[in-house]
């Protein structure tokens, strides 16, 4: 009585290991499981890109040329 059935659907477990097993670029890549691994490589890459520039006006316009 009260026991439960265990078939092969409640029985089966996720390959995923557990989130305190994963490294930092894993656990930040878990929370967009749905989205593309290649739209976030790109959006990664933009906001470097786009730090660069930062870095890049701010020291030329430190230096008067802009």
């Amino acid at each position: 009585m009260g026991e439960e059935k265990t078939t092969p659907e409640t029985e089966k477990k996720t390959d995923r290991p557990d989130r305190s097993q994963l490294n930092a670029f894993e656990n930040f890549y878990e929370n967009f499981r749905k989205v593309p691994l290649k739209y976030i490589d790109i959006f990664i890459g933009v906001c470097v890109a786009a730090l660069v520039i930062v870095v890049l006006v701010g020291i030329l316009k430190s230096k008067g040329i802009l």
